[in-house]
């Protein structure tokens, strides 16, 4: 009974020992303890933010691209796992980086929308708006046409993100005709005015005498002059000859 009992107590013994060594080799083998504190590499380029991560003795995988064009081509825009993760030696982060050229996007069909609807779409496109550029329609502030770069381009067309979108809008009045309006007498600030509401505007302004407030000076007369011959189109220019003291009327 006894050399039993020594022999169970020394196989019990034996299988401590053993688990006990398993543990340490289990420990000594995966570096039980031991870890490296991942740094931060977001917003470097991608040659120095492997050159760091060699230094922690890590490994890196790209995962992942996007553009963002504040961002310099081929930085890291995101890393996992993030920065101030404890890891084993040797263990990959996965980078996700900027791309070095903006994807393409098709330009939307926005004709006919007005101009804060086309705004809308063409910004969830990853397309920016450029110039207004106002032609005669009826259909005021409405998407006539689109221009890139000074040219006329179609819905549908690839451009790369980020692009410029000029828009082509009707301004209200299409085709008509504006008489020219009798200016003489106003200041040039009342004369202004009233060109701008028949689409008008003031071409040149010749001053007689000395002129120390334009916007005030007086309007003696014009050209086109009011009722002579004719009409205007929408945009031409009406010039004024000025004078800093309102002309006196004649009595009758």
């Amino acid at each position: 009974m006894r050399k039993f009992s020594l022999t169970l107590l020394s196989v019990f013994a034996a299988a401590v020992a053993l688990l006990l060594l398993v543990f340490w080799g289990l420990g000594w083998y995966t570096n039980h303890g031991e870890y490296v504190v991942v740094p931060d590499i977001k917003g470097k380029p991608l040659f120095d933010a492997k050159k760091e991560l060699n230094e922690y003795d890590l490994d890196y995988l790209v995962t992942d691209s996007t553009y963002d064009e504040t961002k310099p081509p081929m930085a890291v825009i995101d890393q996992q796992p993030a920065k101030g993760a404890k890891v084993k030696e040797n263990r990959k982060i996965y980078l996700t980086l900027n791309a070095s050229q903006p994807p393409s996007v098709k330009v939307p069909n926005i004709m006919d929308n007005s101009k804060r609807q086309a705004e809308l779409i063409l910004s969830s496109w990853g397309l920016k708006t450029g110039r207004y550029i106002y032609i005669p329609d009826m259909a005021k502030d409405a998407v006539l046409n689109l221009q890139i770069d000074g040219k006329y381009v179609k819905p549908g067309i690839s451009v790369p993100k980020g692009t410029v979108v000029d828009l082509v809008l009707g301004d209200g009045f299409g085709n008509q005709i504006a008489e020219v309006p009798p200016l003489t007498d106003l200041t040039v600030l009342e004369a202004r005015a009233v060109l701008e509401a028949v689409r008008l505007n003031v071409g040149q302004i010749f001053a007689d005498g000395s002129i120390e407030d334009t916007m005030s000076a007086y309007v003696y007369d014009q050209e086109p002059k009011y009722g002579v011959p004719g009409k205007l189109g929408e945009g031409n220019t009406v010039q004024l000859f000025i004078r800093q003291q309102k002309p006196e009327t004649s009595a009758p």
